[in-house]
């Protein structure tokens, strides 16, 4: 894999793990072939393409729906394995990884209150 044309993509593009590095690898030679896009308009494409469908990215926390003792709740962790483990340990079940802003403002009505569990 090539270092990234812009040096600020090159930045954002080492914290993102292997999978996503080939995500971000792969957009970008689509956008650069598909689109004829010079390479570092492709490149920067396709970082925002990908922190777009992975934020958590950028802020180290993933927002996983959950249902437990029949209800729906959010949990927010910064160790997606170890919230996984609790959950399961609970008898919780996860319905899915979702976007922290768009639950806030559709689910939460706006405004939401963080509490630890344990």
């Amino acid at each position: 894999m090539e270092k990234p044309i812009d040096a600020l993509v090159a930045d954002m593009v080492n914290v993102l793990g292997d999978n996503l590095r080939e995500e971000f690898e792969e957009r970008a030679g689509i956008i650069e072939f598909d689109a004829k896009k010079p390479r570092a308009h492709a490149e920067c494409l396709a970082l925002l393409d990908v922190l777009h469908r992975h934020p958590a990215v950028l802020t180290g926390v993933t927002v996983l729906q959950v249902a437990l003792e029949g209800t729906t709740h959010i949990l927010l962790t910064t160790n997606l394995n170890f919230a996984r483990q609790q959950l399961a340990h609970i008898g919780g079940v996860e319905l899915g990884v979702v976007d922290l802003a768009e639950t806030i403002a559709k689910q939460l009505g706006g405004l939401a209150m963080l509490t630890k569990i344990g």
